[in-house]
């Protein structure tokens, strides 16, 4: 997981096609300015040399995630502002499922006989989980949350890594949406939201850019105005947790205190 503290933005030149010409590269840094420039000198040099023919340079890269730090909770685990100014937990071997939609119906001569799932989409992926952890996973512990869009499942037990094989085989058994898999693994680590989206709120948006240039009095009286708003709405419901029994993390229940669980109000 590559998330820093101090970030530079560095323009540097570079020869394509014989014309030499200008790019724009960040460079992040867990210690200083300076070293966010050297990260960002040696991504144009690599971008120069993978122009020059040198193969393989990207293949097993890290994508950095350019985000403001807003609380450290230790060495694993961030919260970060993300692009539309929502605060987002950023763990490295905590298992978290995004699951948008019910898992589909068998194909072939099997699925031509079933009867149809009638029931409404969320109710299917809880009972999809709820099977997977009572029965393949047993050894695990699986937190269910009802989210706007469907179901979070944080995943206690044991460390995933977000990059290996068989946590991608795992994430596509619970039918975790594709995009957000792909992204766990590029970026190095579990992501989860936990302030509403600003358009659920009917709040206008905001591009938030980091690192910040310049006055930034705009973005603070946003800021302020989203994290208001927030307290009206949750992000997620706990459901229920199935399978076997494991030591709820303080990870887990900062995530729960954050996302407002507990209170009876709208999802956003």
């Amino acid at each position: 997981m590559k998330i820093y503290k101090y970030w530079t933005v560095e323009k540097q030149k570079i020869r394509i096609d014989g014309a030499e010409q200008e790019v724009t590269c960040y460079g992040g840094s867990k210690f200083s300015v300076e070293g966010g420039r050297g990260k960002a000198r040696e991504k144009a040099q690599k971008i120069q040399r993978k122009i020059a023919g040198e193969k393989h340079l990207f293949e097993d890269y890290e994508s950095e995630i350019r985000e403001e730090i807003l609380q450290t909770i230790d060495d694993h685990s961030v919260i970060t502002r993300n692009r539309y100014g929502a605060r987002v937990l950023n763990v490295e071997k905590l298992m978290i499922l995004d699951i948008d939609k019910p898992k589909p119906a068998a194909s072939g001569l099997g699925g031509l006989f079933k009867k149809k799932d009638t029931r409404p989409p969320k109710e299917q992926i809880f009972e999809m989980v709820k099977t997977l952890a009572t029965t393949k996973y047993k050894n695990y512990a699986f937190r269910i949350y009802e989210t706007y869009q469907g179901a979070r499942v944080i995943v206690l037990g044991r460390e995933f890594d977000p990059r290996d094989g068989g946590t991608k085989k795992m994430m596509d058994e619970f039918n975790c949406d594709p995009l957000y898999t792909l992204l766990c693994n590029k970026q190095g680590c579990y992501r989860a939201r936990l302030t509403p989206k600003p358009s659920r709120m009917k709040l206008r948006g905001y591009k938030v850019k980091y690192p910040r240039e310049g006055d930034d009095s705009e973005f603070q009286r946003w800021v302020s105005e989203y994290e208001s708003l927030s307290r009206n709405f949750s992000v997620c419901k706990f459901v229920e947790q199935v399978g076997a029994s494991h030591y709820v993390t303080d990870v887990v229940r900062l995530h729960d205190d954050v996302t407002g669980v507990g209170y009876p109000q709208r999802l956003a």
